[in-house]
């Protein structure tokens, strides 16, 4: 026991992401008992067993479809002859994602994007700010950024990584910039994609995107004007309510039932 969680301690100190599988209950017949654990690593590797066979080959393929999952999850298997296994009972497993740390790119290192940063980084997101001004980019105004980033948008963009947990804030210091960063990030996958302006400047992008054919369920997922209403006027009050918005992203909850009753 001690093996596996030292084991999944190196993992998080590595910056690696995996699912940690424990049998919780055991009906019947089994190869293991309740309390039975591994560690599956994203690329199929397994560290421990929880009896091998057939049983330990559904799960490990389980697990690879968990490694996005918001918190644990639950499946049961039958060990019986129809799905291949002679055991004659069932088993329940415990799914626990871990290291899923989602990441979170501010393109603008202003006052919004320096007030962002820090709160985001206490909500658990690694932080990564981007700017073309390297007096902006800087390791002194962005102390709790994972990595801060100085250049032209153009050629960094094409140097990040973007996955399905990755938010996105375009936060820049001028619209050419914002709509340049929009167009190319429209196409990367994300969770959550927001572009700091008004009503009229989101027309104005949206009209652009369409006419260069860009999928309307695509456009649908922009955030814009970005954050929840909450009256905010001040940097920090707008940087709350953008981190408000991606948290509601990530809980899977409605921003528009949430604008419903905000004034």
């Amino acid at each position: 026991m001690r093996d596996i969680y030292a084991h999944v301690l190196e993992m998080l100190r590595a910056g690696e992401k995996g699912v940690l599988v424990t049998i919780i209950e055991v009906s019947g017949s089994a190869p293991r008992h309740p309390g039975s654990k591994m560690v599956v690593h994203p690329d199929g590797r397994i560290f421990a067993s929880i009896g091998g066979g057939k049983l330990e080959a559904d799960v490990t393929s389980s697990a690879s479809q968990i490694f996005g999952a918001s918190g644990p999850v639950q499946r049961t298997y039958q060990l019986t002859e129809d799905e291949g296994m002679w055991c004659g009972g069932s088993v329940k497993i415990l799914f626990e994602p871990f290291g899923q740390q989602e990441r979170l790119i501010v393109f603008g290192a202003g006052h919004i994007g320096q007030a962002l940063s820090p709160l985001a980084a206490k909500a658990g997101f690694r932080v990564t700010v981007v700017d073309n001004r390297s007096e902006y980019a800087s390791r002194d105004r962005f102390p709790d950024a994972d990595d801060v980033i100085a250049g032209e948008y153009s050629h960094n963009l094409s140097h990040l990584e973007f996955d399905p947990q990755t938010y996105i804030v375009i936060v820049t210091h001028g619209h050419k910039h914002d709509e340049e960063i929009l167009s190319y990030c429209i196409h990367q996958p994300f969770a959550y994609l927001g572009v700091i302006g008004s009503k009229n400047k989101t027309r104005t992008m949206m009209k652009h995107l369409q006419e260069r054919g860009v999928d309307p369920n695509r456009l649908a997922r922009i955030h814009s004007p970005i954050g929840l209403k909450i009256g905010a006027e001040t940097p920090f009050e707008i940087a709350v309510s953008i981190l408000a918005e991606m948290i509601a992203v990530k809980r899977g909850v409605s921003v528009d039932a949430l604008s419903m009753n905000l004034p």
